[in-house]
């Protein structure tokens, strides 16, 4: 595909998100809180001024829909990849009123979006509640073995994770609700994570049950998770 031309729209702006499909892809279909990858171009409805263009950098985008303005995270799902969309988007579903501060704030805004590619994230792992005391010590389970590379002390691993409090079960962090995958050395993670990640395969997925001692220290030690066991479970997607 080539740059589309944006041709000037006729009449008021609309107030409502207008989606207009004008190729159909066959592709993978974007589904909301997907990672996109998308060439579009931007211009403002009542000049058809262009303000944006990744056709212009030479290059494609890709981000989380979660990232996005409302009126991308709601008109792009659906899209299927190969697929050309135009989405009409006014200002409360784009950068808000004219005076919140940003530069196109207060206008309608009109996208034509190319899907290249969609990479829908895993599903967020269901964490039962927790019975019977805190263990004392880093309990390792294997929920899923895989058959790729080794993790070994020290790596760079590329790894969704899911932590809840072993206590209460809430939520404390989650890179599955992110929709993205985080990479980081093992040396500056967590001790329970150093010990407890080593020996997982790429594809595998455990589960750690963490005390204090191998997480954020004893109650009082400044650290908001300070005192609590915590339990996560990771899917290693790569490791160097």
């Amino acid at each position: 595909m080539s740059k589309p031309e944006i041709e000037f729209q006729d009449g008021p702006a609309p107030t409502e998100l207008v989606v207009k499909d004008l190729t159909v892809g066959d592709g993978a279909e974007a589904t909301p809180g997907a990672k996109v990858e998308v060439h579009y171009v931007g211009v403002e409805f009542d000049t058809g001024e262009e303000f944006d263009s990744s056709w212009n950098r030479g290059e494609s985008i890709t981000f989380p829909l979660a990232g996005l303005i409302a009126g991308w995270q709601e008109g792009i799902p659906g899209m299927k990849v190969g697929g050309r969309r135009q989405l009409t988007i006014p200002p409360e579903l784009a950068y808000g009123p004219a005076g919140s501060g940003h530069r196109l704030s207060g206008k309608t805004l009109v996208f034509i979006i190319d899907l290249l590619d969609v990479k829908v994230p895993p599903a967020v792992p269901v964490v039962e509640p927790a019975t019977g005391p805190a263990p004392a010590e880093l309990v390792v389970e294997d929920i899923t073995v895989g058959d790729g590379s080794e993790a070994q002390p020290g790596a760079v691993v590329d790894v969704h994770y899911h932590g809840v409090e072993y206590d209460t079960n809430d939520v404390f962090d989650s890179s599955f609700a992110r929709g993205e995958s985080v990479k980081f050395p093992l040396g500056r993670l967590i001790p329970g994570w150093q010990e407890g990640i080593p020996g997982m395969k790429v594809g595998g997925r455990r589960k750690l049950t963490v005390p204090p001692e191998l997480a954020y220290g004893p109650a009082g030690s400044g650290h908001p998770l300070g005192g609590k066991t915590l339990v996560f479970v990771i899917d290693l997607l790569g490791t160097n």
